[in-house]
């Protein structure tokens, strides 16, 4: 019983690893905004379990910033769900989000973090090929 726990453990270590490293790497874009973006190729940062949420700029109060939602996030992936924390944020935890990757590996469905779409709770992105 130990035995097969521990092997649980390892398989879904090495299939969160391979999710990372083989089919999430590259640029993903929204399917309705069709200008956001999720970057999961720019390794840079602390953590190889980073991506960067690229938005566009709005004018707010006669300033450019940057859209709600851009940024970078470090990420774990656990079953159906992905847990994220915005670095630019003073928290130090993780919120659970809905996630699923579709098995041809060119599109996930990720639970509404930003706001992409008005009352969207799920988002898809697809890959952008290069």
């Amino acid at each position: 019983m130990f035995l097969s726990i521990v092997l649980l453990q390892f398989s879904c270590n090495k299939e969160d690893d391979d999710l990372n490293s083989k089919y999430l790497k590259g640029m993903w874009v929204h399917t309705d905004t069709k200008a956001d973006t999720i970057d999961f190729s720019n390794r840079m940062f602390m953590s190889e379990k980073t991506f960067e949420v690229k938005r566009g700029k709005e004018i707010r109060n006669g300033y450019e910033f940057s859209k709600a939602g851009s940024g970078i996030y470090t990420y774990t992936i656990k079953g159906d769900s992905i847990y994220l924390r915005d670095l630019a944020s003073s928290y130090g935890g993780f919120f659970p989000y809905y996630f699923r990757i579709d098995l041809d590996r060119k599109s996930f469905d990720i639970g509404s973090f930003a706001p992409f779409t008005e009352g969207s709770v799920i988002n898809k992105f697809r890959k952008i090929e290069k």
